[in-house]
């Protein structure tokens, strides 16, 4: 085998190699210095593969250090994201082994963190649905749905039906479009049916229309 290019990406500390003029992989520069990796090299298959997959493995990881300092994402998320950047099985579960280890992987925090940025606009079973969609194992997002308040659901749901009834003719029609939206929207129906009613109060609307 022989080492037929060595390009540097950007200003960066990765290099695309190619090997026999096909790409083959994206290497650190201390890889790259370490094993004086340079062009027209001749180079052993089993000493290539025994070196890419140590390089792999600090590159998967340096990339997935820098993806979730932009990102909050699952451990299945950032699974995904490694295997688009085409990181064979096994480095990625290496990788998110070790993320996980120095707590930069963390479903729960993650669960947590994504239902209070969604909390005022979708109820929970909403956004339980999202994080099974995000592969949020179903014990964590049973354990978050436990201490989720119902006072506090109730009162997220009113803003948003004071927000849907805003200005429109206050009649049945309405009343059970409300409904409907709120229970769109994730809420359940007995938190959907009391925001409801507490927007149309707000309204000066007191009848018992449920």
């Amino acid at each position: 085998m022989t080492i037929t290019k060595i390009k540097r990406i950007g200003s960066t500390n990765r290099f695309h190699v190619y090997v026999d003029e096909k790409w083959s992989g994206i290497f650190l520069d201390e890889i790259l210095a370490f094993y004086h990796f340079k062009t027209d090299m001749e180079i052993d298959e089993d000493e290539f593969k025994t070196i890419k997959s140590e390089n792999d493995e600090k590159v998967a990881f340096d990339m997935a250090v820098f993806y979730l300092e932009k990102y909050v994402v699952s451990e299945k998320g950032l699974k995904a994201y490694l295997k688009k950047k085409s990181f064979d099985g096994k480095i990625i579960a290496k990788t998110v082994e070790k993320l996980r280890e120095y707590g930069f992987i963390d479903d729960e925090k993650f669960a947590k963190n994504y239902f209070e940025s969604l909390s005022t606009s979708k109820g929970k079973r909403a956004i339980a649905n999202k994080l099974r969609e995000k592969g949020v194992s179903a014990e964590i997002i049973g354990n978050l749905l436990e201490n989720v308040d119902e006072e506090s659901q109730i009162e997220m749901a009113t803003t948003l039906a004071e927000k849907f009834v805003k200005n429109r003719q206050i009649d049945t029609k309405l009343k059970q479009k409300c409904l409907a939206h709120l229970i769109y929207k994730g809420y359940d129906y007995s938190v959907a049916q009391k925001a409801t009613k507490n927007a149309l109060q707000n309204l000066g609307e007191n009848d018992d229309w449920i």
